[in-house]
């Protein structure tokens, strides 16, 4: 926890900013990388019956924090896949905030 879900990038480019962004973020955040995850969602977006590879999306799923902390983070992650794919000209980075009651981890919830 956090999970990161990732869209619109090459497959490539995500295994490249694994290299480095959970560390980033874990620090950010003052936790430890090995509970982030990073997923590629392979997909393929179209606009005017063309395949469109200007748009990236990023949703990461977390538990509620400051908006100091989204903003950060949401400049950490933009700067992150501008490095490793500069040719995203939309990124957008969607927030979502989990009940921790309502999350579980081997049978646990937090």
């Amino acid at each position: 926890m956090p999970h990161i879900r990732m869209r619109g990038l090459p497959q490539e480019a995500v295994i490249d900013l694994s290299r480095d962004l959970l560390d980033t973020l874990a620090a950010r955040c003052n936790v430890s990388a090995e509970g982030f995850t990073l997923d590629w969602v392979p997909s393929i977006s179209y606009r005017h019956g063309e395949v469109d590879r200007d748009f990236v999306q990023v949703e990461v799923l977390w538990f509620p924090k400051d908006p100091e902390t989204h903003h950060v983070v949401e400049q950490d992650i933009r700067q992150a896949i501008l490095s490793v794919y500069s040719s995203a000209k939309h990124i957008s980075i969607m927030f979502t905030a989990l009940t921790p009651s309502y999350y579980y981890r081997d049978g646990h919830h937090f």
